[in-house]
């Protein structure tokens, strides 16, 4: 990643709920104090923060950081660069629907700049091209990771790939138990720790499926189980249970996965979109 906030910020953001307590701590405080961070000494920070220097240490440990100092200086070259910050208020009951507007798309488009920037194109390269030679496509998802799982099932099944979504635990399961070495299984899922898709993704693993994972839990139990990750941002949004901006970036990582498919592949799926299109045609008046 590049030297800026937001690469610190995804940093802390993709292994967040792998920190511990105190370290979670330190990430609060470094989140909401980014700018001020620049000129405290670390024994500020953990007189702030309410921890040791050691876990503040620690916690730039754990970042990839060589320590406080490195950090420090991250921060302070990103805010050289951007210094004016966005500030997104949350959506309040009595919002009208161009106050809503207002909030809103700002944290869309901060979603897909933060995307943009995680998204490595050496990794889409390779994911396509494991993709094209897949014996078949299975994607794995639930709530609303499932409904990307969906829209990814019908993209690559459009350019004539055997490509299949499952966003129940049990169908999950089982098809998990029946891959075969050749089988391909992309795994959707924001926090990377859904109790029923590890299990699934267990099974794939133990079955020699190939796994490719698309979340942002940077370093967890589905990240890990992985042969390759493509990253999406964590953002915090108004009313996160709907998971409105993470599934935009789960969109965003499948469009690039699909269009790297096609650029390589373009002849065939040049002709089962014509195909497809045709039949589609007849169902409109």
């Amino acid at each position: 990643m590049g030297e800026n906030i937001l690469s610190v910020e995804l940093n802390i953001e993709g292994i967040y709920d792998s920190f511990k307590p105190a370290e979670k701590k330190v990430a609060d405080y470094v989140l909401h104090n980014r700018r001020e961070i620049v000129s405290h000494s670390i024994t500020r920070v953990a007189r702030e923060a309410g921890v040791s220097e050691a876990t503040i240490v620690k916690f730039c440990k754990t970042l990839g950081y060589s320590g406080f100092q490195e950090l420090k200086i991250l921060l302070a070259r990103s805010e050289a660069r951007n210094p004016v910050e966005k500030i997104y208020g949350e959506i309040e009951p009595h919002d009208d629907m161009e106050t809503i507007s207002a909030k809103i798309f700002p944290i869309y488009e901060e979603s897909l700049n933060k995307t943009r920037e995680l998204l490595n194109t050496a990794d889409i390269d390779y994911c396509a091209r494991k993709i094209i030679k897949a014996r078949r496509l299975f994607f794995f998802g639930f709530g609303a990771s499932g409904i990307v799982a969906l829209d990814a099932e019908q993209k690559f099944k459009r350019i004539g790939y055997r490509a299949e979504a499952i966003i129940e635990s049990h169908a999950q399961e089982t098809q998990a138990s029946l891959l075969e070495e050749g089988d391909l299984v992309i795994a959707i899922s924001h926090s990377g720790r859904t109790v029923d898709l590890i299990r699934s993704l267990k099974l794939s693993q133990e079955n020699r499926a190939e796994i490719i994972a698309i979340t942002a839990g940077y370093r967890s139990p589905v990240a890990d189980l992985a042969e390759k990750i493509i990253p999406i941002p964590s953002p915090e949004t108004p009313f996160r249970g709907s998971a409105m901006a993470s599934r935009l970036a789960q969109l965003v990582a499948v469009d690039c996965l699909f269009l790297g498919v096609v650029t390589r592949e373009f002849d065939k799926a040049q002709k089962a979109l014509s195909k497809t299109r045709v039949a589609l045609s007849r169902t409109k008046t």
